[in-house]
């Protein structure tokens, strides 16, 4: 029986060595790589498909959500379990919106972390809270046969600050050179771009910029 090949992104190595500890231990699956940010989850996964990759919603450069966009994109058929000790439902429902197959938390105990990993390897979904497979499906299937509206700029209402980060992307700065910019952390820059993702409704910082290029909205102050 072939074993089911998991990859795990997050940032805190202790935790990722703990997880591969776990998983190896398990005869049905097995860890066949790791990363530390979405970019070199990325980079990794271009050359390797695993079945399932565990993602951390909140890590330096790209976040998550992001990287887990981008993956899907290049390798449709991975599966994206996002394990994260954040709870809101924003996080949720993003992830559910960009893809992904299930959503727990860090807290969690081994058995059901375990049981996530084999119940979304088998085309079904995993989500915290009471959220049912057969709610998920409606939820994936009226997002993908419904018509996407155009987005009016009166729609969005944005901060002076997420205006200014939208910018600052946009001139090619990581979140690294914005926060030091900005006299701010890398967190809390994280945290504006995904409000900003979340009030366009998009899945990437790039569909805002495209958006914000073609709606001339992108001129300096």
């Amino acid at each position: 029986m072939d074993k089911i090949s998991v990859f795990l992104v997050d940032d805190h190595e202790i935790f990722r060595n703990g997880l591969k500890q776990l998983i190896n231990s398990e005869p049905d699956m097995e860890v066949s790589g790791e990363a530390s940010t979405g970019e070199d989850a990325l980079h990794a996964l271009s050359n390797i498909q695993p079945d399932v990759v565990i993602m951390d919603i909140r890590m330096p450069g790209i976040n998550g959500l992001e990287t887990s966009t981008a993956l899907l994109k290049a390798s449709p058929r991975t599966h994206i379990l996002f394990f994260s000790l954040f709870d809101e439902p924003d996080y949720v429902a993003a992830a559910l919106e960009m893809g992904a197959s299930g959503y727990i938390l860090k807290d969690t105990s081994n058995k059901i972390f375990l049981n996530a990993i084999r119940t979304i390897h088998n085309g079904k979904y995993y989500f915290i809270g009471e959220v049912s497979d057969i709610l998920v499906k409606k939820y994936q299937a009226a997002r993908q046969s419904a018509a996407h509206p155009t987005m009016q700029a009166a729609d969005i209402s944005l901060s002076r600050r997420e205006e200014q980060i939208i910018r600052m992307v946009n001139n090619g700065l990581n979140n690294k050179e914005i926060a030091e910019s900005l006299g701010l952390s890398i967190r809390t820059i994280e945290a504006h771009r995904m409000n900003i993702l979340r009030k366009f409704q998009v899945n990437s910082i790039e569909e805002v910029i495209e958006y914000c290029r073609s709606a001339n909205l992108l001129k300096e102050e």
